[in-house]
């Protein structure tokens, strides 16, 4: 096995044990927020690993670049998914109450 080899590897079992602990987060967490925090774990660090990985495997072909597109893709619209998410349980004021946060409360809304 050549160092490349196992460099990729080593990247997808790191990238594959993110997304097992996140996996484990979001079966254990109740929270709305926490939710929101350890799915985009995976989907930002988990993801990572694991394409970097196989970018190495491969070495830079045009499916490289590929994956680095979708990886970009993955790392734009992440967080913005998990802020409206986050906003909309904060507006919707199911489980946070606004004035519990840090500021101005329902002025930071």
């Amino acid at each position: 096995m050549t160092i490349r080899t196992v460099m990729g590897v080593v990247l997808i079992c790191l990238g594959v044990v993110v997304v097992l602990i996140a996996a484990l987060g979001l079966f254990r967490f109740k929270e709305t927020l926490d939710l929101i925090h350890a799915g985009a774990l995976a989907d930002t660090m988990g993801v990572f690993l694991v394409l970097a990985g196989v970018m190495v495997l491969w070495g830079f072909t045009v499916a490289s670049a590929k994956l680095v597109l979708a990886l970009v893709i993955l790392w734009v619209t992440n967080p913005v998914s998990a802020h409206l998410i986050a906003r909309m349980e904060l507006v919707t004021g199911r489980g946070i109450e606004p004035d519990t946060l840090p500021g101005e409360g329902e002025q930071e809304l």
